[in-house]
């Protein structure tokens, strides 16, 4: 379990680690070397039919095909935060405002007060792990949105962007409440996962070009899903230009590429090992999307850095064709490689470095360390696999069948093919978009729930019910060597029944 009393847990890392580190970049402790500023490689507009929609400074809002809206951002951290909320007052209130109501009923189970309770102290908890420059982003958005008016604070924007990992730890051993006897803690509940991430390279491919791919499973309410963005950002201060697809208000997502040509996913993978004593989600992927020129920067971010909870993160580096899978837990990291350079490499939501499993050579047993949150049993390979949730294992296996019947042929056509595929591993067939919970690579459900007949919506006057839904809400196929983007992310879930959007993000 972390020391309750250490900003950062101690690590359990494989040996290839000092090999993967040698002359990186990252700018948390232990590194040598000051970021290098990025050179303005941002293409500028990412779709020959967008339209600039308003514009503040050097930011400006673009419209993109199917209602997305693309959100360029140039400056240090708190002017980009200043542009943010200037450009997006309307957007950021109205989706914050639902979604902090729809947050605070699920970690209340449906008890609005506590739930906003939990999300308040987890928020206490983690602020003081967040690095300053992205406080400083959140700070500049709060203040942006007080100039025009609006009543949201900082401490809101601090809470969006910290209440997926309230979502994420308000139950557990160790978890918002972890400050209390054990007895008193929330026990765990039966947990669903969601998000994949796919890379194919090499001889994988038809050309060999890298192609990744990443659905982003989560909850939205309707007033979330209807302002679909993507954040387009340059650094004046130090880091990459970056891409990334986001709610409203949140300073990143949890997937996106930079023009470094590194891109990656990250999905959750509950663990035995969890606090709120971390940087968080938004804040891990910002530091990759900023600061991650290699395999071996990501490797160090993602090791120095405290981190809240189980979490996958596959990374891709389309300089040298190479990706790796990098596990994490609040205190053990360990690192999956493709089998014997296939080109191939993708993950779910459970952990997959089980020594002698697919290659996997490491001294830690990941898979030991969700034993009881996913409840498996570790006698074998055999038994562990056998006790793995079927919503995960179920995508993972279907993924690696469609690998390896498209091997040496897969283009960017083959990857959304895949990401999209509606074969259901529950009912062993083919699935039309309406379908509710079908267990398919496209996370369905088509129909949304009601969470609260009649609740006072957060920080508004408004008051009636909130419904909202669980899939796909955006995905993603980056070609991260062209600088070539595809997004699915507006319109009814999942995401992509409304289609893909190419986007040219970075210039070469």
């Amino acid at each position: 379990m972390p020391n309750k009393n250490s900003a950062f847990p101690a690590a359990i890392l494989l040996p290839a680690l000092s090999i993967l580190a040698g002359g990186c970049s990252s700018p948390g402790s232990g590194s040598g070397k000051t970021p290098e500023r990025a050179a303005p490689r941002l293409a500028g507009r990412l779709s020959p039919q967008g339209k600039i929609l308003r514009r503040y400074g050097p930011a400006f809002v673009e419209a993109l095909p199917h209602g997305i809206e693309a959100v360029h951002l140039k400056g240090n951290s708190y002017e980009r935060g200043y542009q943010y909320g200037t450009l997006l007052k309307n957007e950021i209130e109205e989706t914050l405002k639902s979604g902090m109501t729809m947050f605070a009923l699920y970690i209340g189970d449906k008890n609005y007060k506590k739930g906003l309770e939990r999300i308040r102290r987890g928020k206490e908890v983690m602020e003081r792990y967040i690095p300053p420059e992205f406080r400083e982003e959140m700070r500049g958005m709060a203040d942006a949105l007080a100039a025009a008016g609006s009543d949201l604070t900082y401490d809101d924007i601090l809470m969006w962007n910290t209440v997926n990992d309230s979502k994420m730890l308000h139950k557990g051993p160790c978890s918002i409440e972890e400050d209390l006897p054990a007895g008193k803690r929330i026990p765990y509940p039966p947990y669903r996962g969601g998000c994949m991430t796919v890379c194919a390279a090499g001889p994988a491919t038809s050309n060999g070009e890298m192609i990744v791919a990443k659905n982003m499973d989560w909850y939205a309410t309707p007033e979330m899903r209807r302002h679909p963005i993507v954040l387009a950002v340059q650094p004046t201060d130090g880091g990459y230009a970056y891409f990334t697809p986001a709610y409203p208000g949140w300073i990143s997502g949890i997937e996106g590429c930079n023009d470094k040509k590194v891109c990656f996913g990250m999905q959750i993978s509950r663990s035995d090992r969890e606090t709120m004593r971390g940087a968080g989600w938004h804040f891990l992927a910002l530091l990759l999307l900023k600061y991650a020129d290699s395999l071996g920067d990501a490797v160090n971010i993602l090791t120095v850095y405290p981190r809240p909870c189980g979490n996958i993160f596959l990374v891709a580096d389309a300089k040298t064709g190479k990706a790796l899978v990098i596990e994490t837990t609040a205190d053990a990291v360990a690192l999956r490689y493709p089998q014997k350079d296939q080109g191939t490499i993708w993950s779910t939501n459970h952990f997959n470095c089980f020594p002698g499993w697919q290659g996997y050579k490491g001294p830690v047993n990941m898979p030991a360390l969700q034993k009881k949150s996913y409840r498996l049993k570790l006698d074998s390979i055999e038994s562990w696999q056998k006790s793995l949730p079927g919503w995960s294992k179920g995508r993972y296996d279907r993924t690696r069948e469609l690998l390896e019947k498209n091997y040496g042929k897969i283009t960017v056509k083959t990857m959304l093919s895949l990401i999209s595929e509606r074969y259901s591993m529950k009912w062993k067939k083919y699935v039309g978009w309406d379908e509710l919970d079908a267990d398919a690579i496209a996370d369905i459900w088509a129909k949304d729930k009601v969470l609260s007949k009649n609740v006072q919506y957060y920080k508004s006057p408004k008051r009636g019910p909130l419904t909202y839904s669980g899939a796909a809400v955006w995905s993603l196929v980056m070609r991260p060597a062209a600088g070539e983007v595809w997004v699915a992310m507006a319109g009814p879930v999942p995401a992509q029944k409304g289609g893909f959007v190419k986007l040219t993000v970075f210039k070469n």
